[in-house]
């Protein structure tokens, strides 16, 4: 007789991993390179020759907490937030961000980037090919209603359904015992959800599983979604109700009391929070532009910041009084994104004519770029050239040989000249290969004071090399509706920037594969297939066979340059000295207990400022 073989996840992480998109996959590994426990955070980020900054990771500061208060969060960012309360159908990191006081966390993460308990816990019989999802009692929506398996299953009904337009439906998803037919229409229920009671949910999958189901982010959707509260609503129409713009709810510690559409979001504590009482009252986030959140630092106006950035630094590199700065490496990278196919709405196209098919033409404009000077002239090193899709966090997964693309004009000019762009008319400009003009549309965000100038010197050494490079509409464009275009393969974007934040899985199926809707170059090839297949196979259970697949794969897809990873970053965040038990937001497997949001107090009445 065989024995089975069960892997159960231990809890010790204080947020939900969500797949971020457009700043959006959401890993194990056995050195991460990073030390998380508090003193300092450090990467080992390959050959850049940049000196990155050591910060701390948590705050602790000591004294008598105060009776509740209110903790003021100033959100910097440019662009309003969308304002979509759901893990079903948010789009950006903002939204993100502002579902983590409210939503609760069915399942966490820990410090291998691994789940963990939350509200539930996780079971995966490898035997059987099924995943045991045991709710927890007491565990109560903010209308007091009960979270029962039932809405776990609802939030699959919600990706799977015919109707339903997001981006989430992935192929770990489509594994799932009778998905892909619900999903057709065929059925009316998915068959392979099988609740055993309303603590108990079986996943039953058509198919072995690789080790990304154990990964916070990668095999299991670990969500739940009010059924009640949503009630009779059309799956079309669920992104745009009242229930998910103006009167979200989850099972977090504090419930949304208000809404400013784009630019604020009041919390209150939610007394029957399942792990207790939150110790602060109210929470208020604020969007402040990057132009303002210095000065509103210094008069005290705010306790942290989220997103707080790094081309600032060199405007508090001293520190500002009552503040302490805390930063880690980033499971995140920018990236530029070259269009070469299309979406044709379930799967991704390949076009061999498109304009930007030609390989020599993609790593010519990577090698063009000086990012290791960008890095250090716009972002006081605390964004460093990327040498690869996989970050350095993932440990062992990323493959630290790995050059990338340093500046190197020469090869640049050698690439386009065997590839057959030359200057026909002596005007200084390549043409194609064909002898006809090129032009090259180039798509950039609006997202920081240091965009545009980065933009321009891109235009500049793409010239330099010859190519005719236009910024699209002679402009840069809002955050969300640069999103919007790109996402709907508009013809006239041949190449864009953007960042990604990768999650908790470094398998990177969600962001490149074939059925990827955040595969925005649209590429697509057998042998990439055929990588992301055996990432997710059940060989990856050898750790030392699945590192070789991460290894190859990276070099692979770095050759292929369909999307050039330009800059890792160190992500900030200031707290003030009236704060204690927080953690920053990138360091995973925080002690709910000491860092989750109900642990989180306050010293004093107002912010300190000396």
């Amino acid at each position: 007789m065989s024995l089975k073989r069960k892997y159960g996840l231990l809890a010790s992480s204080a947020a939900v991993a969500l797949l971020l998109a457009a700043c959006g996959g959401d890993t194990g590994s056995e050195d991460t390179g990073t030390d998380n426990g508090g003193d300092s955070a450090e990467v080992e980020n390959g050959d850049t020759g940049s000196d990155i900054p050591e910060f701390d990771a948590v705050v602790e500061n000591e004294g008598d907490p105060i009776d509740g208060g209110t903790l003021r969060i100033a959100m910097v960012a440019d662009s309003a937030f969308p304002g979509i309360f759901s893990t079903e159908f948010y789009g950006i990191n903002l939204d993100s961000q502002l579902m983590g006081p409210m939503l609760g966390d069915l399942l966490r993460q820990n410090d291998e980037y691994q789940w963990s308990d939350g509200a539930a816990s996780m079971e995966y019989d490898e035997e059987e090919n099924k995943v045991t999802i045991t709710l927890q009692d007491g565990v109560k929506w903010h209308d007091g209603e009960d979270v029962t398996v039932d809405d776990i299953v609802f939030t699959h009904e919600i990706v799977g359904h015919p109707d339903y337009d997001g981006v989430r439906y992935s192929e770990a998803l489509q594994s799932i015992e009778g998905m892909p037919e619900y999903h057709d229409g065929e059925a009316d229920s998915i068959s392979g959800l099988n609740v055993v009671d309303d603590h108990t949910l079986e996943i039953q999958y058509t198919e072995p599983q690789g080790p990304a189901i154990l990964q916070a982010g990668g095999g299991v959707w670990a969500y739940a979604a009010p059924r009640h509260y949503y009630g009779d609503l059309p799956i079309e129409d669920i992104e745009s109700s009242e229930q998910v713009r103006e009167k979200p709810i989850g099972f977090g510690p504090y419930k949304v009391a208000n809404i400013v559409p784009g630019e604020s979001v009041e919390y209150e504590a939610f007394e029957d929070y399942f792990e207790g009482a939150p110790k602060i009252d109210k929470i208020i986030v604020e969007r402040v532009p990057t132009s303002g959140v210095v000065e509103a630092l210094k008069s005290g106006e705010f306790d942290v910041t989220w997103g707080m950035p790094s081309n600032l630094y060199d405007s508090f590199d001293e520190g500002i009084p009552g503040y302490t700065t805390l930063g880690t490496p980033g499971q995140s990278y920018d990236y530029l994104s070259f269009k070469v196919g299309k979406w044709d709405g379930k799967k991704n196209v390949y076009d061999p004519d498109s304009k930007m098919a030609d390989k020599s033409l993609r790593q010519a404009m990577a090698y063009a770029l000086d990012i290791d000077a960008v890095g250090a002239e716009f972002y006081n090193g605390l964004r460093y050239r990327a040498t690869s899709h996989i970050v350095p966090n993932f440990g062992d997964f990323f493959d630290s040989d790995l050059e990338g693309y340093p500046h190197d004009l020469d090869k640049a000019n050698e690439l386009l000249d065997e590839a057959g762009y030359e200057d026909v008319d002596g005007d200084g400009i390549r043409e194609d290969p064909n002898g006809d003009p090129l032009t090259i549309n180039y798509a950039a965000r609006a997202n920081s004071d240091a965009a545009e100038p980065i933009a321009l010197y891109f235009l500049q050494a793409w010239k330099e090399i010859g190519l005719d490079v236009q910024l699209l509409e002679g402009r840069l464009h809002e955050t969300n509706s640069f999103y919007d275009r790109v996402q709907a393969d508009d013809p006239e974007i041949d190449v864009h920037e953007g960042g990604w934040g990768v999650g908790s899985d470094p398998t990177p199926d969600g962001l490149y594969g074939e059925t990827a809707a955040f595969n925005f170059p649209r590429f697509v090839s057998d042998e990439n297939n055929a990588y992301m297949d055996d990432m997710l196979s059940q060989k990856g259970f050898d750790t030392d066979w699945r590192l070789d697949v991460f290894h190859e794969w990276q070099e692979y897809f770095m050759d292929e340059a369909v999307s050039i990873p330009t800059f890792w970053r160190t992500e900030l965040q200031l707290v003030n000295d009236r704060v204690s038990n927080w953690s920053h937001d990138e360091v995973p497997g925080a002690d709910p207990a000491t860092y989750g949001w109900h642990s989180i107090e306050l010293l004093a009445d107002e912010p300190l400022t000396d």
